[in-house]
């Protein structure tokens, strides 16, 4: 993995808790590592369902959401994990392959806080992570 100046930014966030919420293995496996190589603590939840429950059990950092999962998609769960008092302030940002004009819009809309398309873009990654973390 290439060193970028976004992934140092990132180290400073090192042991920072990351629920990604994806339903395909081998997205997850791809994100798990990169984020785990960024010195990241990494949980996946395979489902919106399990994303919900799992943030109100856990105490995360910022979520990586993917819009389309079965059970509950990402869109849903995002305004269930809003609806949870203290979770207002929570970072959700949107991972996902719909680029289409007006996606960024409704995540913004669903409460997310941020949006990056797949394939991941590592610099746009790390930068986004740097953006919505707060230093610990």
């Amino acid at each position: 993995l290439k060193k970028t100046h976004e992934m140092a930014a990132v180290k400073e966030y090192a042991g920072a808790r990351i629920l990604l919420a994806e339903d395909n293995e081998v997205n997850q496996l791809v994100a798990s590592r990169i984020l785990k190589n960024a010195g990241l603590q990494v949980d996946v939840a395979g489902n919106g369902r399990q994303a919900v429950d799992m943030a109100a059990k856990g105490s995360y950092d910022l979520v990586l959401m993917d819009i389309q999962m079965p059970e509950m998609d990402g869109m849903e769960a995002t305004r269930a994990i809003r609806s949870m008092p203290g979770f207002a302030d929570l970072p959700i940002v949107a991972m996902t392959a719909h680029a289409m004009s007006g996606d960024r819009e409704l995540s913004l809309k669903a409460g997310m806080n941020d949006h990056i398309n797949k394939p991941i873009n590592l610099q746009e990654l790390f930068s986004t992570l740097a953006r919505w973390m707060k230093k610990r």
